[in-house]
């Protein structure tokens, strides 16, 4: 997914809150009801879960998106799994695999497929549903999932057409396979515990060419879950898999509806809700309504994402380090989130959000807001009566972001730098920034497999990769270093070796600035007795981990 979005959380109708800081600082027919896999226990009111959607998917078929992940997540299973822990950390846990190894030098995985396992209409899992599965990531003209296949051996060759198989996975027989990659990279186990990487039955997927995906009798897997209906526009009904290999879960019964903000919140109140996601709702609502009638129906998670304010270092004056670290000082991170969220989120100093594999507090509490000594440091670089400077917003973006775009160029005023807001429709800010020439813009990047690489390889791993987001980083030699941290076999040292890195480009290069991450909060209703969002904070949920009283 490498989740990117232009912090499109929660609504918020505060202009009345930003001012004040800037004072003071069509449907289409229904799909036939029943899958391959009938659930007996199905539709008993007991047993049943009824959510809402903002929108509706486009895709059953995860190959295809890189953003409606709810059927995924619940259809079909993973090799691994990431499990939250009760201290806000994550494990990867084994799911499809039932054992497996590491060679020593970091390439080969060995995997033993859990014995039995069979997809809901009754067809045997097999390791070479394991293969098919990333040879079609890598093949199929739209796939929207290469990164998570593109490091096995042979991906290059397959995708090139000078290989008719993907020779980086061997076969050895119904259960066991072992998956080679071109060069060592540890984050692999974690992409292996993403909804990119369901395993998908090729005999199915085959049998159902262009309706894998589209029609739900169609589209199984070997998950918790089948989806016995999608109205296009209206939403999905999910139905028990009794096939299932893993703990049968609390819920059977799910129907995932629809709706706009302000029908979520009547029907939530109602009685017609069991869970409600707050980002999908007016935060006015949530603070005056939900965080005291339902206070103590709140659960929330870390949002398992980094909100940041991106620099162009080949714009000047930009490239000046002293310049990019009075930016740093001068923004009122706190106040922004304060008045836009509601506080509901913590600051952060780093290029890693709290809750990612590699955090490191000694990384963290050293940025300050102090207006003064970013007026000093301007002055050092030669720009003691300012400079005009362009921050890119894009039209499509939430309110959330027009406001925090607006402090900021406040904040920035207030230093002496004058920095003009100029609005691009979606497709032209996209092109923008993917020429590199972007001057600077807002975003939020969410994790979608828990490791530092996700992040710091993904911005600052390649010159392409620089160049891509608008920020032209400069020095090769950690840009180096980045890439080869990728390949180092020891934990410890790897860890050691990602919080190095995120001093030298935060705190010392001051690549960008870090803003804060954001807290996720959902309302439970009375029926429910025990709610675990997903791990990195998605909306999207497993129902698996939700359970009735």
């Amino acid at each position: 997914m490498r989740h990117e979005c232009l912090i499109g959380a929660r609504i918020v109708c505060s202009v009345l809150a930003v001012s004040l800081l800037l004072g003071g600082c069509g449907s289409a027919p229904k799909t036939e009801e029943k899958p391959a896999a009938e659930s007996a226990a199905g539709n008993t009111d007991d047993a049943s879960l009824k959510i809402a959607l903002n929108a509706d998917i486009v895709s059953m078929d995860v190959h295809r998106t890189t953003n409606d992940y709810l059927v995924p997540m619940n259809v079909f299973d993973t090799l691994f799994e990431v499990v939250p822990k009760s201290d806000g950390s994550t494990s990867i846990e084994k799911s499809l695999a039932e054992d497996y190894s590491v060679s020593d030098d970091g390439l080969a995985y060995s995997i033993t497929l859990r014995d039995g396992v069979v997809f809901s209409d009754g067809t045997p899992l097999t390791a070479e549903d394991v293969k098919f599965t990333f040879e079609r990531i890598l093949t199929l003209p739209d796939s929207q999932q290469v990164d998570y296949a593109i490091s096995i051996d042979g991906a290059e060759a397959l995708m090139d057409g000078s290989a008719n198989e993907l020779t980086g996975i061997k076969v050895e027989d119904d259960t066991h396979l072992t998956i080679t990659l071109s060069e060592p990279f540890a984050g692999f186990l974690a992409q292996l515990a993403t909804p990119s990487t369901s395993i998908l039955s090729k005999s199915i997927v085959e049998k159902a060419g262009d309706e894998f995906g589209t029609v739900p009798e169609k589209t199984l897997g070997t998950g918790p879950y089948v989806v016995t209906a999608w109205e296009r526009g209206s939403g999905l009904t999910f139905d028990y898999n009794p096939l299932y290999w893993g703990k049968e879960p609390s819920v059977k019964h799910v129907t995932a509806r629809v709706m706009d903000a302000s029908s979520m919140d009547m029907a939530f109140q109602k009685g017609d809700l069991d869970i409600l996601d707050c980002l999908m709702i007016d935060s006015a609502i949530v603070e005056s309504t939900y965080k005291t009638k339902y206070k103590d129906n709140i659960v929330s998670t870390n949002r398992l994402g980094l909100n940041y304010l991106m620099f162009n270092e080949k714009i000047e004056p930009l490239g000046d380090v002293k310049v990019r670290k009075a930016i740093q000082l001068a923004i009122d991170r706190q106040s922004i989130l304060d008045s836009i969220y509601s506080g509901d989120g913590k600051l952060e100093d780093g290029a890693y959000p709290s809750g990612c594999l590699g955090y490191s507090n000694d990384n963290q509490g050293w940025l300050k807001y102090d207006p003064d000594a970013a007026k000093k440091l301007l002055e050092e670089a030669g720009y003691a009566d300012g400079f005009d400077m362009e921050l890119a917003l894009d039209s499509d973006a939430a309110d959330a972001v027009k406001n925090i775009i607006q402090i900021i160029s406040q904040n920035l005023g207030d230093v002496g730098i004058n920095a003009n807001i100029k609005n691009y429709d979606h497709a032209s800010w996209l092109d923008l920034r993917n020429s590199g020439n972007m001057e600077a813009f807002l975003a939020m990047w969410i994790l979608d497999y828990n490791d530092p690489d996700n992040i710091i390889y993904t911005f600052f791993g390649s010159k392409e990769n620089t160049v891509i987001r608008s920020n032209n980083y400069a020095d090769d030699a950690t840009i180096a270093r980045i890439a080869a941290a990728r390949g180092i076999v020891d934990q410890g040292e790897r860890m050691a070796e990602y919080a190095a890195l995120e001093k030298k480009l935060i705190q010392d290069d001051a690549v960008w600035v870090p803003m804060f991450s954001l807290k996720h909060l959902f309302v439970k209703s009375d029926r429910v007795e025990e709610f675990i969002p997903q791990w990195a904070g998605w909306s999207d949920i497993y129902f698996k981990g939700v359970t009735l009283k």
